[in-house]
């Protein structure tokens, strides 16, 4: 067994060297007789760290993406995975666009808060945390991204996370070129989690290189799907306000196979996602009838408030194209379960679902991609034999 020099949960990470600073402990205020009194948990003090720069991620300039990933000693397992005690946590962070595309550590000095939506990319400002699930040869994983803390029990390697949505993180730079690291977050365990590290950051550039959102060269018209599938996503946009239920419909050709949340194999899928009521039952009630219509996202990909509302089909997410990542709608060709070369991000139309002569649903769908011109994806499938995830 080796010691904790690096980390290893899916990725690599690599040793910062850490200086020492005094550790401050938040004061605890007085309280009235009879009042409630809010436990402050301990600060952590991370002693290792690595800092990847993605940059400006196709965000149309808005911004810069930093990745710091936070963790303490602990050793490792045979395969890499550390052990505990301890606790890790990844700060992903918004900054200020820079248009050399380099990983300028100037830019990360400063103070960051939390979105104002799901889609709020604006320098200063840090990603909430969310689970993503990745499908591995021989089994399935769940592990979280954004922001998060986690915490590894003794002799255990795996992680309770806890996803951050709330509070705030600063960044400073010394003269020296020391930074220093410290915040007051707080998740779905509604604990706030102090914490500070300092030392000197390296950071790993992995700026992607700029990819199409479309590929199509022609239109798509009455495509030959045989299959769908409709699963459903609740909250989608963690409004909080039970104002609607975000659906996600896949339609795919007979070569597609159906059977998971995720369509494998080989063939057309179109991905479609769709705000309903919030008391729809979509295993009791399916899609109700009526037409969806695309909503804009706005130059940051937000979606303003007011448009998330039942009768709204979701476009697509721009640049993001990692299967366990992709969001709203999109049409994509598989080729042994991966992405081939023909795909397109939805930005315009609409789908209606009507009910045909014997009561069965069908969905007509009307779209448009997101090029200038655009290219249309349009036709009818009925969905007799739809499957529920």
């Amino acid at each position: 067994m080796k010691k904790f020099g690096t980390f290893l949960a899916l990725f690599l990470c690599v040793l910062c060297i850490s200086c020492e600073r005094p550790v401050t402990t938040p004061v605890e205020t007085p309280q009235l007789e009879g009042s409630f009194i809010e436990a402050v948990p301990d600060t952590v003090t991370f002693t290792n760290s690595q800092v990847i720069y993605y940059g400006g991620e196709g965000r149309d300039e808005i911004s810069d993406c930093w990745v710091i990933q936070l963790y303490t000693d602990m050793e490792l397992d045979e395969v890499g995975n550390p052990i505990g005690p301890g606790v890790v946590a990844q700060l992903v962070l918004n900054t200020k666009f820079n248009e050399q595309q380099g990983a300028d550590t100037d830019l990360l000095a400063g103070t960051y808060s939390e979105m104002s939506n799901s889609g709020d990319i604006n320098p200063g400002k840090f990603l909430s945390g969310y689970m993503v699930t990745l499908e591995l040869p021989g089994m399935t994983v769940e592990m979280a991204d954004g922001t998060f803390f986690a915490h590894i029990a003794s002799g255990s390697t795996t992680m309770d996370y806890d996803l951050l949505d709330e509070g705030v993180v600063s960044v400073e730079k010394g003269k020296d070129g020391q930074f220093h690291i410290e915040g007051v977050l707080v998740g779905g365990k509604f604990t706030k989690r102090y914490f500070n590290w300092s030392g000197t950051i390296d950071p790993k550039v992995n700026v992607p290189e700029e990819t199409s959102n479309s590929t199509l060269k022609q239109n798509l018209t009455d495509i030959k799907f045989a299959q769908s599938q409709l699963q459903d996503k609740g909250d989608y946009f963690y409004l909080k306000d039970e104002t609607y239920r975000c659906l996600l419909l896949y339609l795919g050709e007979e070569s597609v196979d159906m059977s998971s949340y995720r369509p494998a194999g080989n063939g057309a899928v179109l991905r479609l996602e769709i705000l309903v009521p919030w008391s729809v039952d979509y295993k009791t009630d399916g899609i109700p009838e009526g037409a969806y219509t695309m909503i804009p996202r706005n130059i940051d990909t937000s979606i303003d408030r007011d448009k998330i509302v039942p009768g709204a089909a979701i476009p697509g997410l721009p640049n993001v194209f990692a299967a366990w990542k992709v969001s709203g709608s999109w049409y994509y060709d598989l080729v042994d379960g991966v992405w081939g070369e023909t795909y397109a991000r939805i930005d315009k139309g609409t789908i209606t679902v009507t009910n045909d002569a014997d009561g069965l649903p069908v969905v007509e769908y009307d779209l448009e991609d997101c090029q200038i011109p655009s290219r249309k994806i349009t036709g009818q499938t009925s969905l007799k034999d739809l499957k529920f995830i």
